[in-house]
């Protein structure tokens, strides 16, 4: 079924409004396959009609925003964040602060379903090896996907999802098989809690935080949201806490509160002192 160009820019404003995510024209095709199986779940002769149920139906608005999320991830996606966390971030954090409050905070802002949380989680198993008791760590993982929160805490994974950034020794030691599925241990997931958030609503308190990852969602949202989006996320770092987004993405001409740095060719980003 094909969609008219007046119904994708009616369902271009439902997404927006609801998680940022700016839908363009030359994404047509995409849209019809991930909704059409929505429409032939409901019995629905068109997306005008999706859309007109849509406008009367938060649930089905929700079910729209799940399926127009990009949630494509892997563990361990793009290994260099991993290894300034590991190798810069973490040594820093223990020099600094560790031996004061021995409290650290992570924040997986677009969590999807779960693999970067746990990607930080085995990181921080690694990095601190038998010494992690001694350390009150907490990863705040949220996600505006329902479906994928709901994934992300249950952290099982199939086989083929296991395969996508693991090596044979991760996978034995940090996950146990159950059926046809694989889980991560208690021990990892005890560090993630895990919220539905929009990160564009109306600022609500989220907390503070040594560390924020925030990658690869900014490159969606038009230049106005993206501002939006880091100043609300700089205004949840800690003093000397960093901000870290995708390889691709930069805040040159969106965010003048937070500067770049530099680790083995690997940006990150910190709060300007005042």
């Amino acid at each position: 079924m094909r969609i008219t160009v007046k119904a994708l820019m009616e369902l271009s404003v439902i997404v927006h409004n609801h998680c940022g995510i700016v839908l363009k024209k030359n994404k047509a095709y995409l849209i019809e396959n991930r909704l059409q199986p929505l429409i032939e779940e409901y019995s629905l002769s068109s997306f005008e009609e999706l859309i007109a149920r849509a406008k009367d139906s938060s649930k089905l608005t929700s079910h729209i925003v799940d399926l127009m999320t990009t949630n494509e991830t892997s563990f361990f996606r793009d290994k260099k964040p991993y290894e300034l966390l590991k190798e810069k971030l973490l040594p820093d954090w223990q020099a600094n602060f560790g031996k004061k409050s021995g409290h650290l905070n992570i924040w997986s802002s677009a969590c999807s379903t779960g693999q970067e949380v746990y990607s930080i989680a085995i990181t921080l198993m690694e990095y601190f090896r038998g010494d992690i008791i001694n350390h009150n760590i907490k990863i705040k993982a949220s996600d505006i996907s329902d479906s994928a929160i709901v994934k992300a805490s249950s952290g099982r994974y199939s086989n083929y999802e296991i395969s996508r950034g693991l090596n044979a020794v991760q996978l034995n030691k940090y996950f146990t098989k159950e059926d046809a599925c694989w889980k991560i241990k208690d021990e990892l997931r005890s560090m993630a809690y895990f919220e539905k958030i929009n990160l564009l609503q109306p600022k609500l308190e989220y907390g503070r935080f040594d560390i924020i990852f925030c990658r690869n969602v900014a490159i969606y949202f038009s230049k106005p949201d993206r501002r939006r989006l880091f100043e609300s996320l700089s205004s949840c770092l800690n003093n000397n806490g960093v901000l870290i987004i995708g390889a691709t993405e930069s805040l040159f001409d969106i965010n003048e509160q937070l500067k770049r740095l530099d680790y083995n060719g690997t940006a990150y980003y910190s709060r300007i002192q005042p």
